[in-house]
Parts: C-alpha cells; sequence; structure tokens
C-alpha cells in the first residue's frame, strides 16, 4: 500500500511522470526531460503553456473579485463572458449556463433536454439518443451517454435509464473520404430504421460532431443533416457536445460552423480558457428558455464554483487571442494542419503501409494502425508500445482502440506550433514507426 495521490484512470499504486515545467508546447519532468506536448494538455491548452495575456488577466482579476456566490450575485466577467460567448454562436442561442467540466455541461444537457419535454406537456418523451463508442464525460449522466470503453463503466450502475445508441455511421473498410455508395447506402439505411423505431419518444440527440476518445471520427454530414431534420419534425432537442472540438479546434470557432446548422445546445469547455483553471459552459436556444419564461421555472443546477470570476476573466483572454489580428492563429493553425497531414500521407503513408489511414480535421489527428497481417487493426498493447515509444522519444500523443474498429495514435497539435516543430515530431514519429511497423 503506498498512501498519496490516486491519479485520474489509474489504479491506487499506478505512478506518473512528475512535470516541474512548462513553456511553449514543451513539458519539461523532474529529470529535466524535455517532451513535446502533441496532445495539448488535454485537448484543453492550444495556446501553449505560460501564455502571457492570459496569465496578465488573471493577475489583474485576483486584485478585484475572485469568488462570488452564484445563487446571491453576478459579476461583471460572467456577464462579459456570456456576451463574448453568444457572439461566436448562433442567433438562436439566448444563455449561457456556467458549468465547471465538460463532463458536467453534459449533465445539464440531459437535465435540459427531459425538463423541456416535461415543459411542454411531453412527459412520454424521456429518451435521449447518443452515438455508439462517444464519450460525453465521467460523472454519472455523461458516463451513461458514453460507450466509449463501455466496460469500464462495468460495476458503477445502475447508470441512468433511458439512454440509447444510433449505430455509428462510420466504416471500417473504407478510408475516410472514400466511403463508398454501397456503405454509405447501408448506414443510411441503418439510420433511418433506428429513427423510426425511436419515432416521438426522442426527448433529444447527444453527438459530438466529431468523435474524440474514440478516434477522430468526424460524422458524415449526411448524417448530422439528417438527424437535424428528424429533431425539427418531432421537437426533439439536439445536443452538439463540442467539449473537444471548440474553439477553434476544427479551423472554425465550433465544429457545427461548418455545416450551417443551429443545435439547440453547444456543450463547451476544454480549450475554453486554455486549461487555466476549471470552466465549461452551456449554450442554450430561446425555445429552451421560453419554457422556463412561460411556466416561471427556474434552473435546477448548481455547482459551487459556477461562473467564477477567475476562470471567466481566463476564458475570455483566451478568446481574445484566438480572435487577435482577425483571427490569425487560427489562420496559422490551418497552415500547420495542412503540412502536418500532407507530411503523412505523402511521406510516411508511402513509407508504412501498416498506416490505413489519417483521419481529422483542423488540429485534431488520429493515425489508424494495422497489425503486422494487415488484415486486422494494430493490437493494444502494441499500439501502447508505438505510443510510450514515441513519449521515449520525447513527444506526447494518445492513443484509441475499439476493437475491430480503430487503433489509432491521437494527436491534438497546439495552434501555436511552428513548422520546425512538426519537422521534429515529424522525426520521432519516423524514429518510432522505423522500429514499431516495419
Amino acid at each position: 500500500m503506498s498512501k498519496g495521490t490516486w491519479y485520474p484512470l489509474c489504479r491506487p499504486d499506478d505512478e506518473r511522470i512528475k512535470i516541474r515545467r512548462t513553456e511553449g508546447i514543451y513539458l519539461y519532468d523532474t529529470r529535466g526531460k524535455e517532451y513535446i506536448d502533441a496532445n495539448s494538455g488535454l485537448w484543453n491548452v492550444p495556446l501553449g503553456y505560460s501564455n502571457q495575456h492570459i496569465m496578465e488577466q488573471l493577475a489583474g482579476q485576483l486584485q478585484k473579485v475572485q469568488y462570488v456566490n452564484a445563487c446571491e450575485f453576478g459579476t461583471e466577467e460572467a456577464e462579459e463572458l456570456s456576451e463574448m460567448l453568444l457572439s461566436l454562436h448562433h442567433d438562436d442561442i439566448e444563455k449561457i449556463v456556467y458549468t465547471c467540466t465538460g463532463s458536467e455541461a453534459v449533465e445539464l444537457s440531459i437535465k435540459l433536454i427531459r425538463k423541456y419535454a416535461a415543459l411542454k406537456g411531453n412527459g412520454h418523451k424521456r429518451t435521449i439518443a447518443v452515438l455508439q463508442n462517444s464519450y460525453h464525460g465521467s460523472y454519472y449522466g455523461s458516463m451513461s451517454c458514453s460507450d466509449y470503453d463501455g466496460q469500464e463503466r462495468e460495476g458503477y450502475g445502475p447508470l441512468l435509464d433511458g439512454i440509447r445508441e444510433l449505430s455509428l455511421p462510420f466504416c471500417t473498410c473504407c478510408r475516410s473520404g472514400q466511403v463508398s455508395d454501397k456503405c454509405e447506402a447501408a448506414m443510411k439505411d441503418k439510420l433511418e430504421q433506428e429513427l423510426a423505431a425511436f419515432g416521438d419518444s426522442l426527448a433529444g440527440i447527444i453527438v459530438e460532431p466529431i468523435l474524440g476518445s474514440a478516434g477522430v471520427i468526424p460524422l458524415p454530414e449526411w448524417f448530422l443533416r439528417r438527424i437535424m431534420e428528424f429533431a425539427k419534425e418531432y421537437d426533439t432537442i439536439t445536443v452538439f457536445d463540442e467539449v473537444a472540438t471548440g474553439f477553434g479546434r476544427t479551423g472554425k470557432m465550433f465544429c457545427y460552423q461548418h455545416y450551417d446548422m443551429k443545435p439547440d445546445i453547444i456543450t463547451m469547455s476544454k480549450a475554453m480558457n486554455n486549461g487555466i483553471l476549471p470552466i465549461g459552459a452551456v449554450a442554450v436556444a430561446s425555445k429552451i428558455a421560453e419554457q422556463f419564461r412561460i411556466h416561471d421555472e427556474f434552473i435546477f443546477h448548481l455547482s459551487t464554483q459556477n461562473g467564477n470570476a477567475l476562470c471567466c476573466a481566463a476564458t475570455k483572454a483566451t478568446i481574445e487571442e484566438l480572435q487577435k489580428n482577425n483571427g490569425e492563429l487560427l489562420v496559422h493553425a490551418q497552415e500547420m494542419s495542412d503540412y502536418f497531414a500532407g507530411r503523412i500521407r505523402n511521406e510516411f503513408m508511402e513509407q508504412f503501409p501498416r498506416i490505413f489511414d489519417l483521419r481529422g480535421r483542423g488540429m485534431m489527428f488520429a493515425i489508424d494502425l494495422l497489425d503486422k497481417d494487415m488484415s486486422r487493426k494494430m493490437r493494444f498493447n502494441e499500439l501502447l508500445k508505438v505510443v510510450n515509444l514515441l513519449k521515449k522519444y520525447g513527444v506526447i500523443a494518445e492513443w484509441s482502440y475499439l476493437e475491430n474498429l480503430t487503433s489509432c495514435m491521437v494527436i491534438f497539435l497546439p495552434y501555436i506550433i511552428q513548422k520546425e516543430q512538426i519537422d521534429t515530431i515529424l522525426e520521432k514519429l519516423l524514429l518510432t514507426f522505423n522500429r514499431m511497423l516495419v
């Protein structure tokens, strides 16, 4: 028995490398070893570490207001941030509700879905649809909506009732952007069958527009458009979980903006304030807020730190950095995305046939790997060896494994990364693949 910290997703006595210093896109451990953070923290540090503007705004906020009870008082910081967030979203969004995490944001979304149905007099509409293999968080409600690594939920039940799954529109035999007409037709037929089975019982649909934890799987535009059509027909609430994809990660401020869609709820967190302090938020459409007005209801949700002034100040500063000089950082990020993806496709996939696919959008990527016999995805133990060897070479990446679906390295590059730093990552990848993929 070893007393001390029990880290997330760890057994009681698992150890972690201790990081002593961070700067730019680099981490330095207690031995002085340098790592390039090609994972942007936990996908939440797009501006790198020690951003001066954020630190200055945070220091100034410490001299003003650090905390107030949001059940009794508001702050200028929370109101100003709400105005900024509303300006980033479509014109049907009316309210911003603060949370502390992405998991909590999904938790609140579940509440809003069901409360909206109840206020409309549709008590029979209790079912919430989610995607197979999606991940929405680790609180009870959000975990109930998360099928990624579903076996890890065993023993924590009973989970939240009324959660049903839609089949994932993802083809394992076709590469991204090259799905055959036959495979696409089969996926469309499956979706129609599943939606028809729900009918008028469906209160809400929660989707990640790009599944992150499941291996950076973009949902096809036809799929998103069809569920939006269905939702409009049956007055079903649509939730886009943009915890991973928000704040420029896919090239636009939010992923739904690539498709000119108007979800009823958008969840936010992660890159929201560059990982400085815990914050999340839920953007809520007018039609939901209006039902609360009509019935003179208050929103039954809070946690002690919701809308914390320090967290809001850091978020305001982060958005200012993203919007500075007409958004030149996001333009730079897209250039770096194109450079990284181009070299992987034109050099690495040519040299290493065991790279089956490169998926992604903006600054989120998955490198899908095959086993030695080239007939199936790389086995889990081998995938771990690849990622751990890359870490030994000084580059931090993640992995995603779903048997018979995907086995991939996951890379979320910081927006501030430079071409020569990408070159270094690619050099380390080459060393890793020369040992592991031949």
